[in-house]
């Protein structure tokens, strides 16, 4: 579905698709004992059983530290470690934006203890306000609405670009939407710029999602906006297949969920009509057809889309891997990869307009600037896309990793539930079937993902 730069995450995203580990990387925590864990997020932070837990513990272990301190040395030292950690776990979530930072000269390690007390302390304002606000909500359920608000903006996204098609270009809605988006993004632009690693990680990654989007309009243009969307979940069992193609270990769960994804998708194209059965030769000849319907076309360009968004997800793993981004920096990144995808559009749309011999109706379906539908550009770059975006950096540091997932398997439901009231689709049983089995599939291939190995992708990091 739309939701997930980047996500499948294990737990994703580039813009607007969540699936897989994250640009954000891995980041230490000391716990208690002096051992260090290594946690693993989402696209961009670090997920909510990773980044309050281990912020409340660094801070408490501080203080029994910090009242020790008289009589050690090693424990002061020992607490001023700890705060430190505690700062780089809140420098990686959305809460960084809001810290007055102070840059920092190597030798100057006051400054650095400065930052951290700033950043703490807007810690706990967050959590007092938050409390306050919601009447004593508990993070969960703030975790829980939150996430359900933001998938159904990202489910509604194929159905909005389904609806657009009836106005205009796919490819220039693209363009514009991606541009909108990166606008929104821009005043964090200046952090990829200083950082040559994430500027050129930004601009393939942008590559993939902008391939990965091309396939994603021809798809839409030629099947139903709410099969579109079960498809487009694929990417979650796409990821670990293309890590054994690249030499990763694959595991049984993925197996059983290929599996189940392979008969659910069988269904949904009445190959295996539910509830009977029909002649496998009849099935074959229906597939070799020779003018297949267009809705099969456009069912396997969107299942080619879910791959290759599984491949920018694969890459944002090998690119990024053990390297821990600020919050800021994931959002610099997120804006070049935007910038990067309206260019691939425009790119498309330039060729198309030489091919036309200059006819811009022909090829953006539209013949000035005012015909354009700019609610709907607006509506779908700044809310469904950017807005999104940022809030699910708030949303993953509410809820544990397995919660996350399980509410990133909603969005491709919403996406039929927008189909069904804005375009008026449905599925009959054999899509019901299909989509079911599908929705299972990517619960099944997410589960117990944390651990997978991505060895196979340092030697692959850009320098």
């Amino acid at each position: 579905g739309e939701g997930r730069g980047g996500r499948a995450r294990t737990i994703s995203s580039g813009p607007g698709r969540r699936r897989a580990n994250a640009a954000g990387g891995r980041v230490a925590f000391k716990s208690r004992g002096g051992a260090v864990v290594w946690a693993k997020g989402g696209q961009f932070a670090p997920p909510g059983d990773v980044v309050p837990r281990s912020v409340e513990l660094l801070l408490d272990e501080t203080a029994e530290e910090g009242e020790a301190a008289t009589t050690s040395a090693d424990q002061s030292h020992e607490a001023a470690a700890l705060r430190k950690q505690a700062s780089a776990a809140i420098a990686s979530t959305f809460l960084e934006d809001f810290v007055p930072i102070e840059t920092c000269d190597l030798e100057d390690p006051e400054c650095e203890v400065v930052n951290a007390e700033k950043r703490i302390a807007v810690w706990e304002l967050w959590e007092k306000t938050m409390s306050d606000a919601t009447g004593g909500m508990t993070k969960r359920t703030r975790g829980f609405l939150l996430f359900g608000l933001l998938m159904a903006g990202f489910g509604a996204n194929i159905t909005l670009l389904k609806e657009a098609q009836g106005h205009m270009s796919s490819d220039v809605f693209s363009c514009l939407r991606f541009a909108v988006g990166a606008g929104v993004f821009t005043p964090f632009l200046k952090t990829v710029i200083k950082d040559e690693k994430i500027f050129r990680g930004g601009i393939e990654l942008g590559l993939w999602l902008g391939i990965g989007y091309f396939f994603q309009n021809l798809g839409v243009e030629n099947t139903d906006a709410a099969k579109a969307s079960f498809i487009s979940s694929f990417t979650v069992i796409a990821v670990p297949i293309i890590g054994a193609l690249a030499g990763r270990q694959i595991r049984s769960q993925v197996w059983a969920a290929i599996a189940i994804a392979v008969v659910g998708l069988a269904f949904m194209e009445d190959l295996v009509p539910f509830p009977g059965l029909v002649d496998a030769a009849t099935s074959v000849v229906d597939i070799s057809a020779i003018s297949p319907p267009d809705t099969l076309i456009g069912d396997l360009f969107t299942l080619g889309s879910a791959f290759i968004f599984g491949v920018h997800i694969f890459r944002t793993d090998c690119i990024f891997n053990g390297v821990t981004l600020t919050h800021k920096q994931s959002m610099g990144l997120v804006c070049m990869e935007m910038l990067t995808v309206s260019a691939v559009f425009a790119s498309v749309l330039g060729y198309d307009l030489i091919a036309a011999h200059g006819d811009i109706e022909a090829v953006a379906h539209v013949s000035s600037l005012s015909e354009i539908p700019w609610n709907e550009v607006l509506l779908v770059g700044v809310v469904t896309t950017a807005a999104c975006i940022y809030l699910e950096t708030v949303a993953l540091t509410l809820l544990a990793s397995q919660e996350a997932t399980l509410m990133y398997s909603t969005e491709p439901v919403w996406g039929a539930i927008f189909a069904y009231l804005i375009l008026g689709e449905t599925l009959d049983k054999s899509g019901f079937a299909g989509a079911a089995m599908i929705l299972l599939s990517t619960l099944v291939g997410s589960s117990g993902s944390a651990d997978e190995d991505t060895s196979t992708c340092e030697s692959a990091s850009p320098r």
